[in-house]
């Protein structure tokens, strides 16, 4: 880059540091899901045992398979998500009593059909069971996502984050 004109060379920064939100996510490979309200520092994992066994939560950035998700496309649009931790036979559902998310095996749920929606520099996540007004929020108390009235909430501002691990 030492040959390019100062303003080219930041246009080229800004470009490769900031996520392209234009495309849908690559079906071949893991994402970490993190947002605005908590930053980078804190994607989303998956509780292993006890009684939030399966349900989801911001966590501190690790090396772990609960964090590591995959779209897979589905019907109109939408996708399923799955994670590394649990593999192919278990997605992200909705709890109907709690609009908490949490993995289930996979069927033809409303809840597991998954919709990402381009916002600024952020994307919004909703389902087809609680439709498009209903975006994937963040409890601040407990750092569990669960689904409210779509606004301009931090915590409904998610950063797909494309890793280097390849999806099966």
């Amino acid at each position: 880059m030492r040959n390019l004109p100062v303003a080219a060379t930041c246009f080229v920064i800004m470009t490769l540091s900031t996520p392209s939100f234009a495309q849908s996510p690559d079906a071949g490979v893991y994402y970490k899901l993190t947002t605005q309200f908590r930053g980078s520092g804190m994607p989303m994992d998956v509780f292993n045992g006890g009684p939030n066994n399966n349900q989801t939560r911001l966590d501190n950035d690790q090396n772990v398979t609960g964090q590591y998700w995959h779209f897979v496309p589905a019907q109109n649009g939408s996708y399923r998500l799955q994670t590394e931790f649990r593999g192919t036979s278990m997605c992200l559902d909705v709890n109907p009593s709690t609009n908490r998310p949490e993995l289930r095996n996979c069927g033809n749920f409303s809840g597991q059909f998954w919709h990402v929606s381009a916002d600024g520099n952020w994307v919004r996540l909703t389902t087809d069971f609680r439709g498009p007004d209903m975006c994937l929020d963040i409890d601040p108390g407990s750092n569990q996502p669960e689904l409210r009235r779509c606004g301009n909430f931090t915590g409904q501002h998610w950063t797909l984050a494309r890793t280097s691990k390849r999806a099966q």
